[in-house]
């Protein structure tokens, strides 16, 4: 399967798609057996297609959105964390939070370059 690229094509994938790039990636950073292996890709499998329907449900109210992602979101943690070692866990948690602080540190660029454009262009 190719690999999708990033930003725009990762919200052109199934929620298939995402499950399974999921529990790719978390089998190859975790060392998952072929029994976690399977049970995360149900669970990714199951959230996935819980957000499609929320995102379609609710893109009228960001706010509520929002609030489900974060109920999905921390009932996936609570099953995943059953599925995984404490170690796993442990691991997959500090990969987590390196993400989000990535993704972050992309949001705040993004900002600032078009803070910048928008100054270049008023001047």
């Amino acid at each position: 399967m190719q690999r999708p690229m990033r930003g725009q094509g990762m919200r052109n994938m199934t929620p298939e798609q995402r499950a399974d790039q999921q529990a790719q990636r978390l089998t190859k950073q975790l060392s998952l057996s072929a029994d976690q292996t399977t049970k995360v890709k149900s669970l990714a499998l199951a959230q996935q297609q819980e957000r499609q329907t929320m995102r379609t449900q609710a893109s009228a109210d960001r706010q509520a959105m929002m609030q489900n992602m974060k109920a999905s979101r921390d009932k996936y943690e609570e099953q995943l964390k059953g599925i995984l070692t404490s170690d796993q866990y442990t691991k997959y948690t500090q990969m987590r939070d390196e993400r989000m602080d990535k993704m972050q540190g992309k949001l705040q660029d993004r900002k600032g370059k078009k803070g910048k454009m928008k100054a270049s262009t008023n001047g």
